[in-house]
């Protein structure tokens, strides 16, 4: 019985996850993206940052190229400095597939779309129910309730490792965040 009131009590795997998803409602922090490829090889680094307030987001690189990824609730808009160009498309088209639907979706659409089973306490992985999916899992690991980590495997065993650091009191995430301000001479598609 004391070994039983040492351990908290895990709810089942996509009600925890939910739960800490939803606990994730704002988030301001650092990352580190790693990609590689089918044979494990380091294909590729970047750096950059993170705003979330959910289902707002925006994901920006700022090494080894600038990129800017937001998610404004109606509209997804990648923004290329380097090409001077932005492609816009409805977000629920342009985030179908795509990893961060996780961070800004609802329970419905994890559910709906996401085997979810629990790695351990703090890590949990959600596979596509689909059989036409674009990735073969997500990994998203946590440190209590704050994401520390999301690993994504490619159908051909390519990855892409995220580690989130240097955490920002989520004040920092202002309105603001979630618009894109661009020169004249931008290319929209």
């Amino acid at each position: 019985m004391a070994a039983g009131l040492a351990a908290p009590a895990l709810g089942d795997p996509p009600s925890e996850l939910q739960r800490r998803l939803d606990a994730l409602g704002h988030l301001a922090a650092d990352f580190t993206q790693a990609q590689y490829g089918t044979r494990g090889e380091l294909v590729e680094e970047a750096f950059g940052r993170v705003r979330l307030a959910r289902p707002k987001f925006r994901w920006e690189l700022v090494e080894p190229y600038r990129q800017i990824i937001i998610a404004d609730g109606e509209t997804l808009k990648v923004y290329d400095p380097d090409l001077e160009q932005v492609s816009v498309r409805p977000v629920e088209e342009a985030l179908r597939d795509a990893p961060l639907a996780v961070l800004t979706g609802s329970v419905a659409t994890v559910n709906a779309e996401y085997e979810v089973t629990r790695l351990d306490p703090e890590r949990f992985s959600l596979r596509p129910l689909a059989d036409d999916a674009l990735i073969a899992e997500i990994v998203l690991a946590f440190d209590g309730s704050r994401l520390r980590r999301i690993a994504i495997r490619g159908p051909l065993g390519q990855r892409t490792d995220i580690h989130l650091n240097r955490f920002e009191d989520v004040s920092v995430v202002q309105p603001g965040d979630f618009e894109l301000k661009l020169p004249g001479d931008v290319e929209v598609y």
